[in-house]
């Protein structure tokens, strides 16, 4: 493996390091810059509206834009990162993310800051951050699999703490065009040189493949929290009802997650609270955020992913309530500290339970199908955000909006116990028949 140092970190370590815990190290510094693009895009919407006159709306379906090609290429990526691997592919797309944040420093015209923004998104938060990092650490994965995930989506929060009042410090000393390059240099930094250096594809490549991590649990003989030991087929898993109501809540799910995250800071700036104000509020969520993520990754070994989903779904409608018409910086605080709590857990438990129902043989596959959806069901909730704004003068109808699709996920949650295989499995067919597994 060409410029790697995995042999030599386990030659240097032995038995005493299963190397699915550096693998979590690269992806967690990884997806600080590949989730950051998504709640940082907020802060520029200001300074785009101010020096070219563009409408919210018009801002907001460049948003828009980086989902729809995201949902284009998800599944190629998929495809690639079951038949290539993690490594080169998000070498690859680093470089291109790295690329696209410098020319968005760039740009002069609202069809360049569609364009570059497409494939920016498509690259670094559809490619890195929703299939790279996951399927990376499910494949390295099963017995400590929800702590391995609540980890690296640390990453997550992390990037809205750190990048959100980085960003909006930048954008204050030395404008949005520098923000925008320093912003890809950092991508250089944190995305390409640490999987260059340390990454593996699998634990085969490492010569990990009998670890006890990727065994079942001695006591019982059962996966964690419903995590299975078998590997279903994409076409398998397609023939179940629960692949089609998991697939439908987290679409709801990622209609209010996205929409909101997107408008947070000029929502609050319209109420009245100063950029600073609203950024920092923003940045405490992900504080917040963080630390809950890592909470949830234990939690989620212990208890069913769908029953974690769903008291994640009742923290959206809590903290989109919160967020409705704060008055004070006491309640910005309590907005996020509760919603932190709440919303925390999401993205981790999105990626843990395609693994924990499907297996991890397949899973490149099965997220790069899925993905495209969910992308596009992303992408329209900014855009219905910044509509309303324009239609309404004010984000009210919106959030309301936003708590009706949180709650119809939770339901639909509620709806998905994991697949169970029939008798008739043995022979390549797949129940649809649900069963409920021990927490």
């Amino acid at each position: 493996m060409p410029f790697s140092l995995t042999h030599l970190v386990l030659h240097r370590f032995g038995s005493r390091l299963y190397y699915g815990w550096v693998v979590v190290a690269v992806v967690l510094l990884a997806n600080l810059v590949a989730f950051s693009i998504n709640v940082t895009f907020g802060l520029y919407i200001t300074p785009l509206e101010a020096e070219f006159g563009w409408s919210r709306g018009a801002i907001s379906f460049g948003y828009a834009l980086g989902p729809i090609l995201g949902a284009v290429v998800a599944p190629l990526w998929g495809t690639l990162l079951d038949r290539i691997g993690v490594r080169p592919m998000m070498v690859l797309a680093g470089l291109l993310g790295a690329t696209c944040l410098i020319l968005m420093g760039r740009i002069q015209a609202l069809w360049q800051l569609y364009v570059v923004y497409s494939v920016l998104f498509s690259v670094l938060y559809t490619g890195v951050a929703q299939l790279m990092g996951s399927v990376s650490v499910t494949r390295w994965f099963i017995r400590r699999r929800g702590r391995a995930l609540g980890i690296i989506m640390m990453g997550a929060s992390g990037g809205g703490f750190l990048f959100v009042p980085l960003q909006n410090l930048l954008i204050n000393a030395l404008g949005w065009r520098n923000a925008y390059t320093i912003y890809g240099l950092l991508c250089l930094l944190l995305i390409v040189l640490p999987t260059l250096l340390f990454m593996s594809n699998r634990p085969e490549d490492a010569g990990q493949q009998d670890n006890v991590e990727l065994s079942p649990l001695p006591q019982t003989g059962r996966m964690t929290s419903g995590a299975t030991h078998d590997n279903w087929t994409l076409r398998e898993a397609m023939r179940t009802r629960v692949f089609w109501s998991l697939l439908a809540g987290i679409m709801l799910a990622t209609i209010c997650v996205a929409g909101y995250f997107t408008h947070v800071v000029p929502h609050l700036e319209h109420l009245g609270f100063s950029r600073t104000a609203a950024s920092s509020a923003w940045s405490f969520f992900f504080f917040v955020s963080m630390f809950s993520k890592f909470a949830w990754g234990f939690i989620s070994e212990r208890l069913a992913v769908r029953w974690c989903l769903m008291i994640c779904m009742v923290g959206e409608c809590i903290g989109l309530l919160l967020l409705m018409h704060p008055t004070s910086h006491t309640q910005l605080v309590l907005y996020a500290v509760i919603n932190g709590l709440g919303h925390g857990p999401f993205l981790q438990l999105i990626a843990l339970v395609w693994g924990n129902y499907f297996g991890r043989g397949h899973i490149g596959s099965i997220l790069g199908t899925v993905q495209p959806a969910i992308v596009l069901a992303g992408a329209s909730g900014p855009l219905v955000g910044g509509l309303l704004f324009d239609q309404f003068g004010d984000y009210r109808v919106f959030l309301w909006l936003l708590v009706a699709a949180a709650a119809g996920a939770g339901l639909l949650f509620f709806l998905s116990p994991p697949p169970q295989r029939s008798l008739s499995a043995a022979h390549g067919a797949a129940s649809t028949v649900p069963a409920e597994p021990a927490a």
